[in-house]
């Protein structure tokens, strides 16, 4: 005697009109979420992609204060103490400096982006390529250094002197 078993019934899916397109193309759709796009954090969906200051801080003191609550406890060597107390002071050490944030690229701004309103660069590379500008007074020697052989570039040292006579 064979006994039949019961046919449950079909589940019915429902895919929404979203998901059917998922395969039909490659590119990536940005979604914007509480302002983070998907592009540039792409767990920004869940919602724990950017943490406000606060929170760090708050959580970071809390770990410091549990860490430091572990020294007290049966053990009688001073490994785990040593290490507890090391573990706690980077950690308060790196919270203290995410909350003061040190602008230490201020101090060490280059020249070069505080130009005048209307400095224009010069050409680097063609002045080098010709030997005009900065280049144009550089010695046999100097030009070596800079693997050029100064007698292929003697043309335009004569154009420079006929230039300069004129």
């Amino acid at each position: 005697m064979t006994q039949r078993r019961a046919l449950r019934p079909v589940r019915v899916l429902h895919v929404h009109e979203k998901e059917k397109n998922v395969a039909a193309s490659h590119e990536i759709v940005p979604e914007v979420h509480n302002g983070t796009s998907t592009l540039d954090v792409p767990s920004a969906a869940l919602g724990w992609s950017e943490l406000s200051r606060t929170t760090v801080q708050v959580s970071g003191w809390v770990c410091v204060l549990i860490l430091l609550g572990y020294n007290f406890g049966n053990h009688e060597g001073h490994v785990e103490t040593i290490w507890l107390l090391t573990i706690a002071a980077l950690v308060a050490v790196g919270l203290l400096i995410h909350l003061f944030e040190p602008k230490l690229n201020q101090v060490r701004t280059l020249t070069a982006r505080n130009q005048p309103i209307g400095h224009r660069e010069p050409e680097w590379s063609y002045d080098q390529k010709t030997l005009s500008g900065a280049y144009s007074g550089l010695t046999d020697s100097q030009l070596r250094s800079m693997n050029i052989d100064p007698a292929r570039v003697q043309h335009l040292r004569e154009l420079d002197a006929k230039h300069a006579k004129h």
